[in-house]
């Protein structure tokens, strides 16, 4: 038997019709889906993205 945890985990992954169908019957918070390429966004909609590239130093520098 799989888990729900497991099942909303899978369905994050995904974005699709039948992973947003899934979140929603576990009552999680749907996310936006991702635009299609060439389409014209709003700007606040990627707040934040440049921390997730922001290059704070090497992961191997904390390696022991």
């Amino acid at each position: 038997m799989v888990s729900a945890d497991y099942m909303i985990r899978a369905a994050l992954r995904h974005d699709t019709a039948m992973s947003r169908a899934m979140l929603r019957a576990c009552g999680v918070p749907v996310p936006r889906s991702r635009p299609r390429i060439g389409s014209i966004v709003a700007v606040d909609a990627y707040d934040g993205l440049g921390e997730c590239f922001a290059n704070h130093g090497s992961p191997m520098d904390r390696m022991i």
